[in-house]
């Protein structure tokens, strides 16, 4: 698996080096166990070389202590406020500073005089060059900011330089150079000898020493490259390596391994879960003996959940030398919730209050739901009932009692007492007693070290003043940090990103994701200096990027036997859908025979397994309960509509959980509007309404209308926003009802005789059996003496209507629930003796349509209903009924 390693340990032992006083210099850490492995097994009774990491090389001789990250950044605002009289806010800081810090870094390992850069960024020539001299600098507003800009990042550098040297610290191209610049005072020592081993793109402060130890015999170089991308001088895998050809010794190591023979294959796959599919059939065919010489690599990070959920069985060791990002675990929703808690208080809370959806995520949390307790989900439970949308300090501390997630709910007297106290809470849940997850505590000694790490830096300084800055350097810290996997380095499958391929050879490659924008990375610039500065002054720009991921690439194929590349053939958001031109490369360009090949999933189509529910005993009781306590139309309409939605509503009472309503819902919009109908229309009822009424229910109209929108909406508001629009809605809904009914009793005699009037009469089914049916009759009124059985709707419906020979087609197909409730209301209304002998019209009444006549049930094409409805109904809705109560009948899933 490791030939290159191989050939370095060989020749080491050959030429009997003196590992006392040998550094074997790698380009990252990860290859040192592998060295290690292959000494041993070359030779016994030896002392290894010391072995460091390039960065570990640089720090050690630059004196200086390497930073990124949020302490770079804070060590470069605190710099920027030195030199600037008006600084931006640290939140404004931070969407131009690391991008100008990358620019730092860039020219100060390229050796190049920062001065000569940054004055020329600001020259009038350069200028005037490029605006063909037609610019007028002092009155042109862009190239004005250009230079105030430029002006700025350039006493930033010198401050910044200053400031981290009295701190014995540095970014990454600041030590380079730095080392680099210490190369005479190593060679006057020569009290070691260096190895740099598997290197390829190195900046200008890198070669500054290497190239200088090697040509004083100091260092030994071991390249890792293949006669053909390195002698074709059209190859940029090597574009590197030829540049160094005149400043290093000849070199020797140059292997012919492309040519070889290979079995390469291309393979075009739709998303990612088809790459993950894909890979998992692949790696099911091989052997474990294959599986140990194979590397799965992913060009894409993205794609590692869809891969480790699709390994095969016969994967028994895994080694992922790529961590997953923090902001991907589970837990990372609950510490967001935290910081949107805090930033909703401030945004909407009027820095008092917690909005109740931070509250409820914060407590329904699943990665923590074994800390719920009674009194948190009761409060849950409130805030959902009472539509607290927002909730006080004390409301909430006082309903969690002794529950765990208590003390998240305070409103911290700074940012900096937040994080601590977050810090602290972290580290008691994580050492709580029945914290026995090994996962989670995983998970949240990360967390931890975010919030330790966040600490630190806030107690240096006071520049964040909120909480949405706060979270902003949070989120920026939790995207950066990963959870590295604990594996067999040395055993099973390999799968790792393609940088850590470096120094490691595979005999079987699969690389997922291998597509245009992704390998390799293209255009995507994070610098504030133009591409034709760039290249003048000698700093890399995309096309050395491009170069170094092709040497990468070519090095990984050079030496394997079998290599898969699939790419995503899917065009969308994420990516363009083209393969990556590497393998067009490889296809007209090398002697390869490409196998080229699309994939899509199959799919075994089985038929529906048929859900049935047989009636058990317990299941009956519960049903003759529903039949004794009152049948109500709507649950005749379930149980048409789904036979199982009725089961598990009307025998296991399982509903929809209640949510908190932020805005009124149709629901509770139909509530208010018929509770305040219901209250003005009250006192009015068994007499003829005049028009005098109607002025005086007017005058109530507003009084009503929000009795009722606080007693069904509770705590919500509903003076601004959704809500305020909601609650006009309601006012013209009863507008409409009162304009209409002021002109049907202008015109006509109209009586109202009750309101949402409560019915419960018994039934008797056509086998004998004795039921109940119980329903809720929104109004019951007479225009001209014409009684009229109304149900308020507030949607619209057509006009309805049945025949008395299709009457049994009401209480068998779903679409027939307006005309089923009509019916079931007269028998409501026709259960008492004396009502028998009385004509009715059984009214639909559309009240967000004011314009809309009441919508008349018609049975034959007549609208007047007699006592004969009944009778012709009632043998169809007893067979419903009795179908419902037979316990032959199971429970079927409807098509």
């Amino acid at each position: 698996m490791a030939q290159f390693i191989q050939q370095v340990v060989s020749d080491l032992i050959e030429k009997n080096t003196n590992f006392l006083n040998t550094i074997l210099i790698l380009p990252g850490k990860r290859p040192m166990l592998f060295f290690k492995e292959e000494f041993q097994r070359q030779t016994n009774n030896v002392v290894l070389p010391e072995m460091k990491s390039i960065e570990e090389l640089m720090s050690d001789l630059s004196g200086l202590e390497i930073i990124s990250g949020i302490n770079l950044w804070f060590k470069a605002y605190k710099a920027y406020k030195k030199v600037v009289d008006k600084p931006d806010t640290f939140e404004e800081f931070i969407k131009w500073g690391p991008t100008v810090l990358k620019d730092f870094d860039d020219i100060d390992a390229s050796l190049e005089p920062a001065h000569k850069i940054l004055d020329y960024l600001v020259s009038v020539e350069r200028i005037n060059q490029w605006g063909e001299g037609k610019i007028e600098i002092g009155k042109n507003d862009v190239i004005q900011n250009h230079l105030t800009f430029w002006g700025i990042v350039t006493k930033i550098y010198f401050q910044l330089q200053k400031d981290l040297l009295e701190a014995k610290q540095g970014y990454a191209g600041m030590v380079f150079r730095i080392a680099s610049e210490k190369v005479n005072e190593i060679s006057e020592n020569r009290s070691s000898h260096y190895i740099f081993a598997g290197f390829n793109a190195l900046t200008k402060a890198e070669q500054g020493l290497i190239f200088r130890l090697e040509k004083e015999n100091l260092a030994t170089l071991y390249w890792d490259a293949d006669k053909y991308y390195y002698e074709n001088p059209n190859q940029e895998a090597g574009a590197f390596l030829r540049k160094y050809k005149e400043k290093i010794k000849p070199i020797t190591t140059i292997s012919d391994d492309f040519s070889q023979p290979k079995n390469i294959h291309t393979i075009g796959v739709a998303k990612q879960v088809g790459q993950a599919k894909y890979v998992a059939d692949l790696i099911a065919n091989l052997s474990e003996d294959e599986i140990k010489k194979t590397a799965l690599i992913l060009a894409d990070e993205a794609i590692l959940p869809a891969i480790l959920n699709s390994l095969p069985e016969n994967i028994s060791y895994l080694n992922i030398s790529m961590g997953i990002p923090l902001r991907s675990v589970p837990l990372a929703q609950f510490f967001k919730s935290i910081f949107e808690l805090q930033m909703n208080r401030e945004k909407l809370g009027k820095g008092s209050l917690f909005y109740f959806k931070n509250v409820v995520q914060i407590l329904e949390n699943k990665t923590l739901s074994n800390y719920s307790s009674d009194e948190s989900r009761n409060l849950v439970n409130d805030i959902r009932t009472q539509n607290r949308i927002f909730n006080s300090e004390n409301s909430i501390q006082k309903a969690l009692g002794e529950s765990v997630f208590k003390s998240l709910f305070h409103i911290p007297s700074s940012i900096t007492t937040f994080i601590h106290h977050l810090k602290n809470w972290t580290d008691e849940l994580l050492h709580h007693p029945t914290m026995n997850d090994l996962l989670t505590k995983e998970y949240l000694f990360f967390f931890k070290k975010v919030f330790n790490q966040l600490h630190e830096n806030l107690l240096q300084v006071n520049d964040i003043k909120d909480y949405r800055t706060l979270f902003l350097l949070y989120n920026k810290i939790v995207s950066a940090e990963t959870i590295a996997f604990i594996g067999e380095p040395l055993r099973g499958l390999q799968l790792m990103g393609l940088l850590e391929t470096r120094l490691l050879n595979f005999d079987n490659i699969i690389m997922t994701s291998v597509n245009d924008e992704i390998l390799p990375l293209g255009r995507q610039n994070n610098t504030f200096i133009p591409y034709d500065i760039r290249k003048q002054m000698k700093l890399n720009t995309f096309t050395e990027n491009d170069s170094i991921y092709a040497y990468h690439f070519y090095r990984l194929i050079q030496r394997a036997k079998n290599a898969y590349f699939i790419y995503d053939t899917e065009a969308d958001g994420m990516g363009s859908g083209e393969k990556s031109r590497f393998l067009a490369q490889i296809k007209f360009e090398s002697n390869h025979d490409i196998k080229e090949t699309f994939a899509a999933p199959s799919f075994k189509s089985e038929p529906l397994k048929e859900i049935i529910v047989p009636k058990t005993n317990e299941t009956m009781n519960k049903l003759w309960n529903w039949a004794n306590y009152g049948i109500s139309p709507s649950s005749l309409s379930t149980y048409l509509r789904n036979p199982l939605d009725f089961y598990e509503q009307r025998v296991f009472n399982v509903n929809e959980v209640e949510e908190a309503e932020e805005t009124v819902s149709a629901r509770t919009l139909g509530n208010i509007v018929h509770g305040a109908l219901e209250e003005l229309y009250l006192p009015y009822l068994d007499r003829i309404l005049t028009e005098y009424d109607f002025k005086e229910i007017n005058n109530k109209k507003e009084q009503a209308l929000q009795t009722h929108f606080r007693k069904e909406y509770k705590d919500g508001h509903l003076d601004k926003g959704p809500n305020y629009l909601i609650y006009k809605i309601a006012e013209k809904i009863v507008d409409g009802v009162l304009t209409k009914d002021a002109k049907t009793a202008k015109e006509n005699e109209l009586i109202i005789m009750t309101l949402e009037s409560k019915h419960e009469v018994d039934f008797t089914l056509t086998n004998g059996q004795h039921v109940k049916l119980r329903g809720i009759i929104d109004r019951i009124d007479a225009v001209n003496n014409q009684i009229r059985i109304i149900d308020y709707k507030t949607g619209y419906a057509k006009d309805i209507g049945v025949k008395t020979e299709e009457i049994d087609l009401v209480y068998q197909k779903e679409d027939k629930a307006k005309q089923l409730q009509l019916i079931f209301y007269a028998h409501l209304f026709y259960a008492e003796q004396k009502n028998q002998n009385k004509e009715i019209e059984l009214c639909i009444y559309p009240i967000r349509f004011p314009k809309k006549e009441l919508i008349k049930l018609k049975v034959d094409n007549q609208t007047l209903i007699n006592f004969s409805i009944v009778e012709i109904s009632k043998e169809p809705m007893s067979k419903l009924i009795e179908e419902i109560l037979n316990q032959e009948v199971p429970f079927r899933q409807l098509d």
